[in-house]
């Protein structure tokens, strides 16, 4: 038995499940932009799902967290190099969108759009994936944004905004920002490692993308009416938000930048089906089956 071959035929296993599970989701993204026809604001007349194109428009903001850029939402992400266990990786400590009630301006009227605050942590298990093949961080690498409680904020700016070494006081933003956020824990110290090289056990990097007023939006999402809306329904009476079941998508891309996003399916797809014949054969020959 070849305890090598299992090993890689383990590795190789489950990087198919990630990629089949992240094909799935993106297919689904894609189907759902795809198949949605853009309405104008003034054109919405009943509650559903809708897409709307459009600028924002807003009176009043807040300060994103990581940046203190003057935003209507803020999709964040936290991760940090861990090294214990015997495995060197970046690991997502947790994930948010924070946003304000804000509007979308087509041109032909405005609707209001209440997007909500989402936050996961590393605990909750659910909205966070953190695969790494050797040293390619592959969930950043295929990542444009946050996708967190049925919302995906996929952002042309999300970035890095800040670095921060362990043992080293971060930024008073970013410690205002962990002080506040219960779903982020205090940085981890650093361990000794004579070993160590480039990255060391410890290190945050903080990621952020932010829309603000004047931006150009796509957005889909669930239009609810309010309590005392009359019937059939206008701009004014209504609402858009996440969806109860599905996805709410909002982003500084355009449509047809979105679909070429999420059309990595089919390469995660056929990366998945590759990992899953190589990762077989490895463990058959590891176990001394062939």
């Amino acid at each position: 038995m070849s305890t090598v071959l299992v090993v890689v035929g383990v590795v190789l296993l489950f990087v198919a499940a990630f990629a089949g599970v992240y094909g799935r989701r993106q297919h689904r993204k894609s189907a759902l932009v795809e198949g949605t026809e853009t309405t104008s604001v003034r054109d919405i007349d009943e509650e559903g799902r809708v897409e709307v194109k459009g600028t924002v428009r807003a009176e009043e903001g807040f300060e994103s967290p990581i940046a203190g850029e003057r935003s209507v939402l803020s999709a964040w992400e936290v991760e940090e190099w861990d090294e214990r266990g015997g495995s060197e990786m970046w690991e997502t400590r947790a994930a948010g969108v924070y946003a304000t009630p804000f509007e979308v301006d087509d041109g032909t009227d405005s609707v209001r759009v209440d997007v909500g605050s989402h936050v996961d942590d590393a605990s909750s298990g659910t909205g966070i994936d953190d695969v790494q093949v050797g040293v390619v961080d592959v969930d950043r690498f295929l990542s444009n944004g946050v996708a967190v409680d049925g919302v995906h904020a996929a952002l042309e700016g999300f970035s890095v905004e800040a670095s921060v070494p362990p043992d080293a006081e971060p930024p008073e933003r970013i410690a205002a920002f962990v002080r506040g956020e219960t779903s982020v824990e205090t940085q981890t110290n650093s361990i000794t490692n004579v070993l160590d090289v480039g990255t060391v056990h410890g290190e945050r990097r903080y990621y952020e993308g932010t829309l603000t007023p004047g931006d150009e939006i796509y957005l889909l999402g669930e239009v609810r009416a309010a309590e005392n809306a009359t019937y059939p329904l206008k701009p004014d009476d209504v609402t858009v938000a996440p969806p109860d079941d599905g996805h709410l998508i909002v982003s500084d891309e355009s449509e047809a930048e979105l679909v070429d996003s999420f059309g990595q399916y089919t390469y995660a797809y056929a990366g998945a089906a590759v990992a899953a014949v190589a990762g077989a054969i490895a463990l058959a020959i590891g176990a001394g089956v062939v």
